[in-house]
């Protein structure tokens, strides 16, 4: 800070006017566009959210580790919902900071505190992913283990954001016709910890997601290969493809929701130290900046909860969710892909039926063959399968010759 700018931080201002346009509340036709917009992406998002989190608690069948890192993406982003853009809303309706001390500090805290949080749970699913198709069992996160590492991205991202409590504070300016209320922060250590926010924001769970769908598509990639080479791996192929669709999904709505965070902020670093520099078109990137982050929220609940098979099932058995039907639904990836015909393999291996097995309680299978409509061939392996295990009798099995199509 230069002489200049002590001087100026000296000066009585109940002396002078205010320096700045005064405006005190944004026009009504301005608010109502913000806050429309906000209003229906954290609505949406809160809804997506709570369906999400009302079917894990509701089955207890999906309460495995993967499940539980899903869920914990969806609380974080809920509580995002519920409070961050509000306060968001208040601070640009307003000229003056109306939130005041509480507000000033608190805010900035749990806005970083539940980003970060957010940020820890999608690493987390993305390793999870990861080591589900790429890395052996061993390195998968298991049922025990995964509250610990939830617990723990909330505790990192409480003591990562205490900074926002302890440099900065609400200030009131007196000048001759107007009360100027603000909240200041200490330039020296938010300003260098704004960037190391950003990397946490922004650079490394980017980062990280394109090194963990990038391993995964190789894994899938060699195993499609390998399988190949022996007259299979369509099923693999499938899964890439799938796979594929789901990282671009990721990897695109990360990069569209976060990166105008980063370009924000430099922005911001750059400003000259003027009067209404923070006016005009950085004020409509701010709030833009601010929106598409919490879009993320909306859309995460869309990218790893519905595109989920087993959740798709548990909305439609789960009483309250299961009247929106969103089991029947397909994603956005899905409505799109081209439906191929199932070829069949031209490598046919042999196909061995069972012959010559004793069968007991013959008139109990035809009362099950009558009840269930069992056909005679699979209710005679059934009972073939029984006996086996309780004769040394072997059993003669016969190689059925099949054609090349």
């Amino acid at each position: 800070m230069d002489s200049e700018d002590e001087d100026w931080l000296n000066i009585d201002t109940s002396e002078h006017d205010f320096p700045n346009v005064l405006w005190v509340v944004k026009p009504a036709s301005e608010m109502a566009i913000k806050a429309t917009f906000m209003v229906l992406v954290g609505v949406t998002g809160i809804f997506l959210n709570l369906i999400i989190l009302i079917i894990l608690i509701r089955n207890r069948w999906l309460w495995c580790a993967s499940n539980l890192l899903v869920g914990n993406l969806a609380l974080v982003d809920l509580i995002t919902l519920l409070f961050c853009p509000w306060f968001m809303l208040v601070k640009d309706f307003y000229q003056n900071y109306v939130l005041k001390t509480f507000g000033c500090q608190f805010e900035g805290f749990m806005q970083a505190t539940l980003l970060l949080s957010g940020v820890g749970a999608v690493v987390l699913v993305s390793y999870d992913r990861l080591a589900a198709a790429a890395l052996t069992s061993d390195a998968r996160v298991t049922k025990s283990i995964a509250p610990k590492l939830v617990a723990g991205t909330w505790v990192a991202s409480a003591l990562l954001s205490l900074p926002w409590i302890l440099k900065r504070e609400y200030v009131e300016r007196h000048w001759k016709n107007f009360i100027e209320g603000f909240c200041v922060e200490d330039v020296k250590v938010l300003g260098i910890y704004w960037h190391f926010t950003l990397s946490l924001l922004v650079w490394i769970p980017l980062s990280l997601m394109l090194l963990t769908y990038g391993a995964i598509m190789w894994r899938l990639e060699c195993s499609a290969r390998e399988l190949a080479s022996r007259g299979g791996g369509k099923s693999v192929t499938r899964a890439k493809r799938r796979a594929i669709r789901i990282s671009a999904c990721v990897l695109l709505t990360t990069a569209i929701c976060r990166l105008p965070y980063t370009v924000l902020i430099y922005w911001r670093n750059n400003l000259d130290m003027e009067v209404n520099s923070v006016e005009g078109s950085f004020d409509a990137m701010w709030f833009a900046a601010n929106f598409l982050m919490y879009t993320n929220s909306t859309i995460n609940p869309l990218i790893y909860g519905f595109t989920n098979i087993r959740f798709r099932k548990a909305m439609d058995l789960t009483p309250g969710v299961s009247i929106f039907k969103f089991g029947s639904w397909c994603c956005v990836c899905c409505a799109f892909r081209r439906k191929e015909p199932i070829q069949s393999d031209k490598n046919i291996d042999k196909i061995f039926v069972i012959e010559g097995s004793p069968r007991h309680h013959k008139k109990l299978a035809h009362v099950f063959k009558n009840i269930f409509h069992i056909n005679k061939e699979t209710l005679d392996i059934l009972d073939s399968i029984k006996n086996d295990e309780a004769t040394t009798k072997p059993t003669r099995i016969t190689p059925v010759k099949t054609e090349a199509a």
